[in-house]
């Protein structure tokens, strides 16, 4: 049997579901948390920035937080839902792949996706459809597919 694999994500979760043929019903296989993901930058630092003293004079300035606590979030997060994409494509769990992301996390994924796994994608949707019901899901999926 010809497996497809559609995985649905954003930064905080991942969901990938099966489906023998598109547009066709879905079946959920798996799912990938990342709490992290969730939350805002601010609440990912353990406190507020320190304070920069300028070497002339008295003055002194507040630092900037690190704003890249949540891209490397991202990009973890990312690397572990590949990874198990990856091992499943190895034990022929799947044939095709179907990427339906939020737009910065599909950026991640296209970065960071390679060899035969890349090769399997048969199509790349960027829209954040986690926490919508199957039956939207399945509805965005027919209209790309229509649009094909």
């Amino acid at each position: 049997m010809n497996m497809i694999w559609i995985l649905v994500a954003n930064q905080a979760e991942a969901q990938i579901y099966s489906a023998t043929r598109l547009p066709g019903s879905l079946e959920l296989v798996h799912t990938l948390k990342h709490e992290e993901g969730a939350a805002h930058a601010r609440d990912l630092t353990s406190d507020s920035p320190g304070r920069v003293h300028d070497r002339m004079g008295s003055a002194s300035h507040r630092m900037e937080p690190n704003t890249g606590v949540k891209e490397e979030g991202r990009r973890r997060f990312v690397k572990e839902v590949i990874d198990r994409l990856e091992a499943a494509r190895l034990k022929n769990e799947f044939q095709r792949l179907v990427l339906l992301a939020a737009p910065a996390v599909l950026g991640v994924i296209r970065k960071t996706m390679a060899g035969n796994l890349e090769k399997a994608v048969i199509k790349e949707i960027s829209k954040d459809v986690i926490g919508q019901d199957l039956d939207k899901i399945q509805a965005q999926l027919k209209r790309s597919f229509e649009l094909k």
